[in-house]
Order: C-alpha cells, then sequence, then structure tokens
C-alpha cells in the first residue's frame, strides 16, 4: 500500500535518502528538518506514516508526535535514531540503515492492521 508519508529529521542528509528510497516505491513523501516546516508540512495533513528522528536539535520525537496527531488522529509512528537500541520503542529502525529495510519497516508499519 502506498502511503502518504511525513519525514522528520534534522539531518538533510537523511531526509533526501528516505525521500528518495520511498518515493521510488509509490509513497507520497512530505519533509520537515524543523519544527518551522512541520508546521507547513502539517497543512497537507493528514498523513498515514510519521517517520521522525527520536532527538531533534529542539524537540523529541513524544512532542513531534504529539504535535502531528493533532492533525493526522490515526497516524502510524516510525521512528529513527543512531543512539538508542530498539528496545525503547515498538516501531524503530536504527541509523544507519539499508535502503531495503527502510522500505520492508514502512511496508510492514502500513499494513498492519488498525
Amino acid at each position: 500500500m502506498a502511503g502518504k508519508i511525513l519525514v522528520v529529521d534534522d539531518e538533510p542528509l537523511i531526509l533526501t535518502a528516505v525521500e528518495r528510497a520511498l518515493s521510488k516505491v509509490g509513497h507520497g513523501i512530505t519533509k520537515a528538518q524543523n519544527m518551522k516546516e512541520l508546521d507547513e508540512a502539517l497543512r497537507l495533513a493528514p498523513f498515514d506514516l510519521l517517520i521522525t528522528d527520536v532527538y531533534m536539535e529542539d524537540e523529541t520525537s513524544d512532542t513531534i508526535i504529539e504535535k502531528v496527531r493533532q492533525t493526522s488522529p490515526g497516524i502510524r509512528v516510525l521512528r529513527m535514531s543512531g543512539s538508542l537500541g530498539r528496545d525503547h520503542y515498538e516501531n524503530f529502525i536504527e541509523k544507519p540503515f539499508s535502503i531495503e529495510t527502510l522500505r520492508r519497516r514502512v511496508n510492514d508499519i502500513l499494513n498492519e492492521p488498525s
């Protein structure tokens, strides 16, 4: 299932890599590198999936998720980090990750029953 995906990360290379990997398999991608861009992106809500870095420069993933759920209440979430183990969150991908791993995780999450 192709989804409408919001990607939030303060690293431009991660945003670009995720966008390329997922748009090539049919997903619609909206990117945000900071809270200002996130506010702008939320005008395109609702989204099916939020992919967010656990730690941003001035926010945590919990704050970002709370903000996104105001316009996309049923959104599914995939957190990513290079500094946390996967035991911390249900849907998590460790940086660096392969394109194949990212695509598989996104596909699995989007196809989970509600």
